[in-house]
């Protein structure tokens, strides 16, 4: 090979090269957008669930941890009188004047959190309600006056949050016999989604 060619060679493989080194890269495709006018910087997704506090947070917090599962796998519902063993009404019997009527005697079933948050209540039989949870009692409150003071008759308590698998007890003090008082206890309920909504 002549000299001359040889240099030819190199001179194009020094341009083509230099060419090259100086060409502007190109942006990757799919960079995140800017965030508040800073080029580069990364967007980071937000939650598809809303901060929820109150007593719903806490019982999610309650079931992520001790069920281990994510938010997403969970449900929020209100409270049905089947969750606390009534079936499918409050209907509550009070079959002792003067006296204290267990009416709810169960445990919250597994992968389930209950918060009771109000109680409402047109009857005149009922008086007092009082709940214990677990061995200890976590709520006593009059009922008697609720009829009349609130157009609703419903009443806010403060909320009483009862775990998975914890015995609960409601007992209501009635000053006659009344077999089918209805007295709702109203409330919310954390559970592992599928057990009673998808």
């Amino acid at each position: 090979m002549k000299k001359p060619t040889l240099w030819l060679i190199i001179g194009t493989l020094g341009i083509a090269g230099l060419i090259f080194l100086l060409k502007k890269p190109t942006a990757p495709v799919g960079v995140a957008p800017a965030v508040a006018g800073v080029p580069g910087v990364p967007v980071v997704p937000t939650s598809a669930y809303p901060v929820v506090t109150g007593c719903e947070g806490e019982m999610i917090a309650m079931a992520e941890q001790q069920l281990g599962l994510s938010r997403d796998q969970l449900t929020i519902r209100s409270l049905r009188p089947d969750d606390l063993g009534l079936g499918s009404t409050w209907s509550m019997n009070l079959a002792s004047a003067n006296a204290w009527n267990t009416t709810v005697n169960t445990n919250v079933g597994d992968n389930r959190f209950i918060c009771l948050k109000s109680v409402s209540y047109s009857g005149t039989a009922a008086e007092s309600v009082r709940i214990t949870a677990g061995s200890s009692r976590v709520a006593e409150f009059n009922i008697q006056q609720i009829p009349g003071i609130t157009t609703t008759h419903t009443a806010s308590i403060r909320e009483v949050i009862v775990e998975q698998n914890m015995p609960i007890r409601i007992e209501v003090y009635a000053s006659a016999i009344s077999a089918t008082d209805t007295l709702i206890l109203s409330g919310t309920v954390v559970e592992k989604r599928g057990m009673v909504l998808a």
